[in-house]
């Protein structure tokens, strides 16, 4: 633009709409922040609304959120913990380290709702947040102790030492905010014993679901058990940690089978690298963890989840606790050809993904 050719009259024109626009600018920023019950209280409260307001579930809608799908070679990613959320209430499958942030930060899990916890097992990546969620449950309300349902005596040493741990730390909280505020007792774990069943047993039931407890291989572990989820003519089952089962006729009909993976082949080349590297002690993590894991693909002597899945009627294949890492490129194009070779729909689960199981269908909305 040519301003020798723009008129004194414009210029002015234009300079007083610039400045009445500046003008309405500054006042409206002045209101924003001095003004009771004005833009700044709206702002605020669309700021933290996420984080304090919990939305409602869609009712009769079973939904799968996954709060940590990883293991301890992969401490980037939260460890394994399953969420099955269902018309407000919350039963949460394993707490491993990092997925107590997750559920919070997922924004439509409330903590609160937790009206149990199941352990597959006492492994640390699946126990490392044990304390961090029954803070935040208390923290937001909870009015009784978190129940902790889990096979063995393991599962009540493990209640016993999260609940002294954090004994400082629920006193201070008491002291601070009052008694009024804050029972102690409801900010304690609370163990409920099972024993290693020897078929599939029913541990635990409400209004929502029924919870069965079957055994899995993951020896020398003492106490892993597996769980199927029922509700309504939904259900989903939990592998927990598990070595290659012989038989899979149990998962018949289901319309989720989370299951944990390793590949075995791969694994055993990351041995082999780690003492090329000098790294002799991860040389021997990454041979011996494979004799308690699933493998997943087929190889010339021995089989894997794939075919062993063969002829079994699952809705839908989620594999989580992954070994090597899922992210690395070697692991993608392997799960690829798991994926493309399988019979089943097949998904690799991420962190705070989504499947949502309205009863009463047999659909299947993954988020």
């Amino acid at each position: 633009m040519n301003l020798n050719n723009i008129s004194e009259g414009k210029i002015l024109k234009y300079l007083a709409l610039f400045f009445t626009v500046l003008m309405l600018l500054t006042a409206a920023v002045v209101l924003a922040f001095k003004s009771p019950g004005s833009i700044k209280e709206q702002l605020y409260d669309r700021a933290v609304q996420p984080l304090l307001v919990i939305p409602p579930n869609q009712p009769d809608v079973l939904r799968i959120v996954y709060t940590g799908v990883s293991t301890p070679l992969t401490p980037h990613i939260a460890q394994q913990s399953v969420v099955i959320s269902i018309n407000s209430s919350n039963y949460v499958f394993d707490s491993g380290s990092r997925s107590t942030a997750n559920f919070i930060s997922q924004g439509t899990l409330e903590a609160a709702s937790i009206e149990a916890v199941f352990l597959t097992h006492t492994h640390s990546d699946h126990i490392g947040s044990l304390g961090e969620l029954v803070l935040s449950s208390w923290g937001r309300g909870r009015t009784s102790a978190m129940p902790v349902y889990g096979a063995t005596q393991l599962t009540q040493n493990v209640v016993d030492g999260f609940n002294l741990a954090y004994q400082p730390d629920r006193m201070h909280r008491v002291t601070h905010h009052g008694e009024g505020f804050f029972d102690a007792e409801h900010g304690l774990l609370k163990a409920y014993i099972f024993d290693t069943p020897a078929s599939e047993i029913s541990v635990f039931k409400d209004s929502n679901i029924e919870v069965f407890a079957f055994d899995v291989p993951h020896g020398p572990v003492d106490g892993s058990v597996g769980y199927r989820i029922v509700a309504g003519s939904r259900s989903v089952i939990i592998s927990g940690d598990t070595d290659l089962m012989d038989d899979y006729s149990f998962a018949n009909g289901v319309d989720v089978l989370i299951h944990e993976a390793i590949l075995e082949q791969e694994s055993e080349e990351i041995s082999r690298a780690a003492y090329r590297v000098g790294n002799d002690r991860m040389g021997v993590v990454f041979h011996d963890i494979q004799n308690y894991h699933a493998n997943l693909m087929d190889y010339e002597d021995q089989p894997g989840l794939l075919s062993r899945l063969e002829g079994i009627d699952i809705g839908m294949l989620a594999l989580i606790h992954i070994i090597p890492d899922k992210d690395q490129p070697i692991v993608k194009r392997v799960l690829r050809r798991f994926k493309s070779a399988s019979s089943h729909e097949t998904v690799i689960v991420k962190d705070n993904m989504v499947m949502e199981l309205p009863l009463n269908s047999d659909k299947i909305f993954i988020k």
